[in-house]
């Protein structure tokens, strides 16, 4: 799919047919308020589609554009996989953005999204998982397997972190396969197509917790599993937290708080948000040394994607 297409799928359709409603509109619905996709605990809904222009707009990340935009956030992708995404969604047949007027049509389930409890209770749904777990084994579906390796994580290091889990929509009949990262009860899931949260609560998820350890800090599990992959590191022996969300850092910093950790080592994004959240820890964890290991990915907005440039 080319871009100048892509850019006229309906934002706001896209995001109805991903399970994502708006809490409120505004201007004859010419302005749609969502609590925002990209972020946990938006109580007070800041996440805006103009649905006249076609664009989206974050308030909390400060951070907006078109739907290629919304598809690089949602399911952390480049523009080239954007596009492959919606060309496999089918949205360049059927979310087609008419000035003033979008169609309503079924709801493609190769794009649905967890949402976590918060932005239910705005948007009027129900507290219980967008998912139903179906099973949950070691990795060996091939297309997961070929997943791993266009990301540049090596799949013995990840078989020691992740599970495979098949799930489905709740009251569909389709299912689908996922990479697992342990999540409290729940797991962060991700697939070529889809990156989301199975389950009704996101936690952080924290890995060799003891006092005296180096701890390093990721936004995602893939950044990790790319760091070990990069390093060479099959079981890594140090401290871990992964936030799973930016918005994770305040149950974070408790955990860190617990601890007496040698040094502390912040592998967060090169975007607005991961600086921000850099800039958050420097500030609070004031007892133990903080080092901002971005420089090592300089250029790139995360460790993924600079491993898996330079695997190209």
């Amino acid at each position: 799919m080319r871009a100048k297409e892509a850019r006229d799928i309906s934002i706001s359709e896209y995001l109805d047919y991903a399970g994502i409603k708006p809490a409120k509109q505004r201007l004859s619905g010419k302005e749609l308020w969502y609590s925002s996709p990209l972020r946990t605990g938006d109580s007070d809904p800041s996440f805006k589609v103009d649905t006249e222009k076609n664009l989206w707009f974050d308030f909390g990340l400060a951070k907006g554009g078109n739907v290629i935009d919304l598809v690089c956030e949602l399911t952390n992708s480049t523009v080239k996989q954007a596009l492959a995404i919606l060309e496999r969604s089918g949205a360049n047949r059927s979310i087609v953005y008419t000035r003033n007027k979008q169609s309503s049509l079924p709801y493609p389930s190769a794009v649905q999204i967890s949402l976590p409890d918060e932005r239910k209770k705005v948007a009027g749904e129900k507290e219980k998982s967008a998912f139903e777990i179906l099973a949950v084994g070691e990795i060996k579906n091939t297309d997961l397997i070929d997943y791993l390796e266009e990301r540049a994580i090596d799949l013995a290091i990840a078989k020691n972190y992740l599970k495979q889990v098949h799930f489905r929509p709740v009251n569909k009949v389709k299912s689908y396969f996922a990479l697992g990262m342990p999540s409290g009860d729940c797991f962060e899931v991700r697939n070529k197509n889809f990156k989301g949260f199975i389950g009704t609560k996101k936690e952080i998820t924290a890995l060799n917790l003891e006092n005296n350890k180096s701890l390093s800090i990721f936004e995602g599990f893939m950044d990790f599993l790319a760091f070990l992959s990069y390093q060479g590191i099959t079981n890594f022996q140090n401290s871990v937290i992964i936030l799973n969300t930016i918005n994770l850092r305040d149950p974070a910093l408790k955990i860190i708080n617990e601890y007496n950790f040698s040094k502390v080592y912040l592998f967060l994004d090169n975007d607005e948000a991961g600086k921000a959240t850099t800039q958050f820890f420097k500030d609070k964890i004031t007892d133990t040394p903080v080092s901002d290991k971005s420089s090592l990915y300089k250029g790139y907005n995360d460790f993924n994607h600079m491993t898996m440039e330079h695997k190209k």
